[in-house]
């Protein structure tokens, strides 16, 4: 809150604290109350900028928990759970400075804004962010420049251009690790333990450990084995606890011997935030009509006791096969479980929805399933013998042709289509099925 640049960063990691910091100095300026600068005299116009919809009603109660409610407009309403009521979210002070809070995944509108200070809460793609610096151009007092302020964990998106902003001197750069000093407030007690910051450090992800801790700027793809917290104690042949089970089939389509790939996985989420996954089976093939990977995967749901109808399928986009192999598909398998199974065409009672595939999915994935490992939440029939040898071997590459050709990746991926949608309760996956009672 120093900083007087007009484009500042709060680099740290998860759980420091950076999100109240944006949200006083937000306040502070829309005030008139800084304690640390000289800033523009109210009333102004700010932009908190989140990245997703769920994000941005997190932020909104800590920023009302914050509000001085004297200060606040009559016309504002804050409803919990839901956040500042209306289809875009203003906040009106009675001096007549507003905050108006945006997603930046959901379009954000930014068209002839001028505005003296733009909050950005966790990382944004360079196009937003070549937006948000247009706005504060000439937005300052008397046509100044304004003020940008980020606070950010730098994972989850491609920030190499802020890093290069930072490095050019660009953008003034302050870290915020997370240790147990430098979250302990001056004259209190220590609110973290390290203790606690070695147990949250070993969810995470060996790649981005460095990054979710400290700040690190060194994230992204390395060479390293993914799933380090994947045990033997983890296999097992003993049948799943009697709990109340969500079924999942996920399918990677692929030509190649053992690139078409079925996982059917049973999760427990009974506690939404400790999903426990079992993963009961696995069917692996080449290239092949769809209706011998029905019959295939069909088969594996019956030895398991399951029905079609029981499970939740998710599969990979859309195969183009090649000269010597043709297409795969999620519509050409629906057809094939149609007539393998004696429907009519569109009367299918289940459906095999294409899993969303956004930039940093895999790396979200697999963090997802890293996160179940760690709590020991995670287990695998010892009949799924080549997933087992892929969660012990996988490593993350860099280029798409490098992952399409490891023979690691397949399993990963099925295993990720079929049980994302459960272990993580913020995705937003179809959970209904198309069931047709006669």
């Amino acid at each position: 809150m120093r900083d007087s640049n007009s484009i500042k960063l709060l680099l740290g990691g998860n759980q420091v604290g950076k999100t109240m910091a944006a949200c006083a100095e937000l306040l502070h300026r829309c005030l008139g109350t800084h304690p640390y600068l000289r800033t523009d005299p109210p009333p102004i116009t700010a932009f908190l900028i989140t990245h997703s919809h769920q994000q941005s009603i997190t932020i909104q109660e800590k920023l009302w928990g914050m509000c001085p409610k004297g200060e606040i407009h009559p016309s504002v309403e804050f409803v919990p759970g839901k956040g500042i009521r209306g289809l875009h979210p203003v906040i009106r002070f009675n001096n007549g400075s507003i905050i108006q809070i945006k997603t930046a995944n959901q379009g954000l509108g930014l068209a002839s804004a001028t505005v003296s200070y733009v909050a950005i809460d966790e990382p944004v793609d360079r196009f937003v962010w070549g937006e948000l610096a247009a706005r504060v151009l000439r937005g300052g007092a008397g046509g100044a420049t304004g003020t940008i302020g980020i606070t950010m964990t730098p994972v989850g998106q491609d920030v190499d251009y802020l890093r290069q902003l930072v490095n050019q001197g660009r953008v003034s750069c302050t870290m915020a690790p997370l240790t147990v000093s430098d979250t302990t407030p001056q004259g209190c007690s220590p609110i973290i333990t390290q203790d606690q910051i070695d147990r949250i450090s070993a969810t995470y992800l060996p790649i981005d450990r460095e990054a979710r801790i400290n700040g690190s700027w060194e994230v992204g793809v390395q060479e390293g084995r993914v799933f380090d917290c994947f045990e033997d104690s983890m296999i097992t042949s003993l049948p799943c606890p009697p709990a109340d089970y969500v079924f999942c089939v996920g399918i990677d389509h692929g030509a190649q011997p053992n690139t078409q790939v079925a996982i059917l996985a049973a999760v427990d989420t009974t506690h939404p935030q400790e999903p426990k996954v079992y993963v009961l089976d696995e069917y692996l093939s080449g290239a092949a009509p769809p209706e011998h990977h029905i019959r295939a995967i069909i088969e594996m749901l019956h030895r398991n006791g399951l029905t079609a109808e029981q499970c939740r399928w998710t599969g990979d986009a859309a195969h183009r096969g090649n000269a010597k192999s043709g297409r795969m598909s999620n519509a050409l398998l629906r057809r094939a479980a149609e007539n393998v199974l004696g429907y009519p065409a569109g009367n299918l009672p289940f459906r095999i929805s294409t899993a969303s595939k956004p930039a940093f999915s895999v790396y979200y994935g697999a963090a997802q399933i890293h996160s179940v490992m760690a709590r020991r939440n995670f287990y695998i029939q010892t009949r799924c013998e080549e997933t087992i040898k892929s969660l012990k071997n996988w490593t993350m590459k860099s280029k798409q042709y490098q992952r399409s050709r490891d023979k690691y990746g397949h399993c990963v991926d099925a295993l990720r289509y079929a049980i994302l949608g459960e272990i993580d309760y913020n995705l937003a996956i179809p959970k209904t099925h198309k069931l047709r009672i006669y």
